[in-house]
């Protein structure tokens, strides 16, 4: 053997022997659905902790006589009226009763319009059952829509025994 200093073993490249950590495509995938999922979860959860501006928006509870079904006549019902303040039409208008029942309006809530709905109108969010005012009692109403500024307005109303407590 020779004397020289040289271990029998030489490294020719650094690098290829440093572990380094690698994201591949399928790892990067999964990172950005299991943080939208996040996303999406907490605002689930906390959905008035997510808001905006507020709504310039009156919200009533009442009963109101209804067109029925077949058009013949009219029918005394529990309804919510809501009233545009504003002096502009509220786009994307979303209404939503106890955190559960949702009624999305196509059409935008109009300058100035008092609008009358039936609370029997409403759905649950996570299936087709409809809101029955007679087995469970108005408790909050939060409204959304989009605000001339292009932001998201969002008002909510408690209630107790049908009159207003507080907003938020």
């Amino acid at each position: 053997m020779s004397d020289s200093s040289e271990s029998p073993v030489s490294i020719q490249d650094k690098s290829a022997v440093v572990p380094r950590l690698h994201l591949s495509r399928r790892g990067l995938c999964v990172c950005l659905v299991l943080m939208v999922a996040a996303g999406l979860s907490v605002y689930a959860m906390f959905p008035e902790r997510v808001g905006g501006p507020p709504l310039p928006v009156v919200v009533e509870l009442g009963k109101g006589a209804m067109p029925t079904a077949d058009g013949a006549g009219k029918l005394l019902t529990e309804v919510i009226v809501l009233t545009n303040l504003t002096d502009h039409p509220i786009p994307r208008f979303s209404i939503e009763i106890n955190d559960q029942y949702l009624l999305i309006r196509d059409a935008p809530l109009a300058a100035n319009e008092r609008l009358e709905l039936p609370q029997r109108v409403f759905t649950d969010k996570r299936s087709s059952h409809r809101f029955n005012p007679v087995k469970y009692p108005v408790e909050a109403v939060t409204l959304t829509g989009q605000l001339p500024s292009g932001a998201r307005g969002v008002t909510r109303f408690l209630f107790e025994d049908g009159e207003i407590t507080g907003t938020h």
